[in-house]
């Protein structure tokens, strides 16, 4: 199935340049993936259709990739500020990049590998490894997992 973006955070897609995904990854010392890039650089604070993932604790729905873009306005929205709020409680090498409707993360596991990072489901009513469940091998698999 292909996924449709819908504007959620702007009314219009506002693209993110390669400098900002540059500076983003030099603040966070990681390599975002190729796949992950291509989508987000377009489709950054727009909402996947379909939008349901199945996970060991449910179904989530993916509300939209988190900004690459620092936006004053949209601050709950971004990467960045996201990242720091949950710092505290998720393992090292773990960054978020996409929010879900019960207010917990999809992110990007880099322990395993700093090259290809898997996707993991952040579970933010706990903390540490309890708080983590793998979902996806990398970004384009998770895509594929959507559904209605």
């Amino acid at each position: 199935m292909t996924v449709q973006w819908i504007p959620r955070v702007w009314k219009i897609a506002r693209h993110a340049t390669a400098h900002e995904v540059e500076a983003l990854e030099r603040a966070w010392g990681v390599e975002l993936p190729e796949d992950y890039k291509r989508v987000a650089m377009m489709h950054q604070g727009m909402a996947p259709e379909p939008c349901v993932l199945d996970t060991d604790r449910g179904n989530v729905v993916m509300s939209e990739l988190l900004l690459i873009s620092e936006s004053e306005e949209f601050r709950a929205y971004s990467m960045s500020d996201t990242y720091k709020l949950i710092h505290p409680y998720v393992p090292v090498g773990v960054y978020p990049f996409a929010s879900t409707a019960n207010g917990d993360f999809l992110c990007f596991d880099y322990r395993g590998s700093p090259s290809a990072p898997r996707v993991v489901f952040y579970f933010t009513e706990a903390s540490g490894e309890e708080a983590i469940e793998p979902v996806a091998e990398d970004f384009t698999h998770l895509l594929s997992r959507l559904h209605d």
